[in-house]
């Protein structure tokens, strides 16, 4: 039963109206930059304060997760669903595909779920951020060092795993020694 039902009872058998132009209540599909394929499934709906959106890059991860949360998925146009369907299978192959070819290599920082953040109230001009996205939920941590946030993370019973020990490494050494950082951004060697 959702909210409308229960305050107006003469709404109870009335046959959902197509709103969109996906053929599913309540979901659009929008541009993001965070999700690699530049697109994002999102469901709106009011939880009876606030207007609230589950998004996903996957229609059927939203699906799952509309359900969890106890809302209603419906159909209300079999051929814009199968289009949007069809359309959601096109950008999960890109999305693993590029996944695929930039996961392991994960030139930011060398450790799965963590990327460099530019920000120029920080001293060194960036912040490392670890985001992780789970059925329990999204953890965000953030730190102007690797080795900080490497604590913080692990001291919150989350997984600290590094994909690119090369990577990793080279920016645990430019922490220990910032004068080696600070003389090739310069330009070159004072030595």
């Amino acid at each position: 039963m959702s909210i409308s039902e229960s305050y107006f009872p003469e709404l109870e058998n009335r046959v959902p109206v197509n709103t969109n132009k996906w053929g599913i209540m309540n979901v659009c599909l929008s541009n993001c930059d965070k999700v690699v394929t530049g697109h994002q499934w999102k469901y709106t709906y009011f939880d009876g304060e606030k207007t609230r959106i589950i998004s996903s890059y996957d229609l059927t991860k939203l699906r799952q997760k509309v359900l969890r949360k106890g809302l209603d998925w419906i159909i209300t146009d079999n051929k814009y669903a199968i289009d949007a369907y069809k359309l959601n299978n096109e950008l999960k192959k890109k999305h693993d595909s590029i996944k695929r070819t930039h996961n392991r290599k994960n030139y930011g920082s060398g450790v799965k779920y963590v990327y460099k953040t530019r920000d120029k109230r920080s001293k060194n001009g960036y912040y490392w951020v670890y985001l992780n996205r789970s059925d329990e939920g999204q953890k965000t941590y953030t730190n102007k060092t690797l080795t900080e946030l490497r604590k913080r993370v692990t001291d919150n019973g989350l997984k600290w795993e590094v994909v690119n020990p090369e990577v990793y490494e080279e920016i645990l050494n430019n922490e220990l020694n910032p004068q080696i950082e600070e003389a090739e951004v310069m330009g070159g060697d004072e030595a």
